[in-house]
C-alpha cells in the first residue's frame, strides 16, 4: 500500500451518529456545522452519562489535556446536540460511575472490532448517514478501506474529510488541501483532482446561492413543485459526491445549476415587475 494513503491515528477517532441530523437545506450545503455549547445538553442526558460527568472535569486540563480537549470538541459538535456520546463510538458503560466499570468493554481504534477502527468507520457513520454510505461504497476510497491487501491498515474514510468529533464539511479551501494529501505531483496519483474538487465545490456554492434567492423571492405555493423536483436532484447529487466520481458529479452539478439559474431568472423578473407595480400604485 502506497504511503499517500496514510493519515493520522488521531483523525481516526470517528463519530457514531445514532439519529438523523436535519437541516433547512440539503446536507450538501452544510459547509459549517454549528452547535450550542455542551452545557445546553439535557440534564437527563448528563446525569445518565458517566462519560460526560468524568471527562468534563476541569482537572483534566492538567492531568490529561488531550482527553479534555476531546471532550471540548465533542461539546461544540452536532453529535452532542443529537445525543451521540463517547460510548456510541468507543463502547463502555455510561450508566456506571466507577472508572473501571465504565470503561469495561471500551475499544480503541487499533482494535479490529472497534467501531472507530478505520475499516469500520464507514459502517459506523452509515448507521445514520445510510444514503451517503451507499454513495461512498461505490468509490475507490471504499475499495482501499475494505481491501484485504491494505497492509498499512490506513485509507481515506469519513473522518479524513469531515473530522472525527466536531465534524464539518470541507469548504473550497480545505477540500483542495484534503485531496492534496493523496493526490499530488509527488504521488502522481491523479494530481489534477484537488483543483477539480475545488471547482466543483464552488459550483455547489453557486447552487446554494440560487436556491436561497428562489426561496426568498419566489412565491412559496408556485415554487412547491419546482422545489420537490430540485430537492430530489440535490439529494441525489449529495450521494453521488461521496462516490468521488468527478465526471458524474460535474454532469449532475451542471444540470442542477442550469435549472436553478433559469428559475432564478424567472423569479427575478416577476419580483422586479411586482416591485415596480407596488411603487407605482402604493396602497
Amino acid at each position: 500500500m502506497d504511503s499517500q494513503w496514510r493519515i493520522s491515528r488521531d483523525s481516526q477517532r470517528g463519530a457514531r451518529p445514532r439519529k438523523a441530523v436535519a437541516s433547512a437545506l440539503p446536507a450538501l450545503f452544510a459547509v459549517l456545522l454549528c452547535a450550542a455549547p455542551w452545557g445546553s445538553a439535557s440534564a437527563e442526558a448528563e446525569e445518565s452519562d458517566s462519560c460526560v460527568e468524568c471527562h468534563s472535569d476541569s482537572d483534566l486540563m492538567v492531568t490529561n489535556k488531550k482527553l479534555y480537549d476531546y471532550f471540548l470538541r465533542w461539546g461544540d459538535s452536532i453529535h452532542m446536540q443529537e445525543g451521540v456520546s463517547c460510548h456510541d463510538c468507543h463502547g463502555g458503560s455510561p450508566g456506571i460511575s466507577d472508572k473501571k466499570g465504565a470503561h469495561d468493554g471500551s475499544l480503541g481504534g487499533d482494535e479490529a472490532t472497534s467501531a472507530v477502527n478505520f475499516r469500520n468507520i464507514p459502517d459506523t457513520c452509515g448507521e445514520c448517514h445510510d444514503d451517503i454510505f451507499e454513495g461512498f461504497r461505490k468509490s475507490e476510497h471504499f475499495e482501499q478501506v475494505s481491501s484485504e491487501e491494505n497492509e498499512e491498515q490506513q485509507a481515506p474514510t469519513c473522518v479524513t474529510c469531515h473530522g472525527a468529533i466536531n465534524v464539518a464539511a470541507p469548504d473550497v479551501t480545505t477540500v483542495e488541501e484534503i485531496c492534496q494529501q493523496c493526490h499530488n505531483e509527488d504521488s502522481d496519483n491523479q494530481p489534477e483532482n484537488p483543483r477539480k474538487a475545488r471547482a466543483l465545490l464552488n459550483r455547489l456554492l453557486s447552487i446554494h446561492r440560487y436556491y436561497r434567492y428562489i426561496t426568498v423571492r419566489g412565491d412559496p405555493v408556485e415554487m412547491k413543485p419546482f422545489f420537490a423536483r430540485i430537492d430530489a436532484q440535490i439529494s441525489d447529487l449529495t450521494v453521488t459526491w461521496h462516490s468521488f466520481d468527478l465526471e458524474t458529479i460535474e454532469e449532475k452539478t451542471e444540470t442542477v445549476l442550469n435549472e436553478l439559474k433559469a428559475k432564478r431568472g424567472e423569479v427575478a423578473t416577476a419580483y422586479k415587475k411586482d416591485r415596480k407595480q407596488r411603487i407605482e400604485r402604493p396602497d
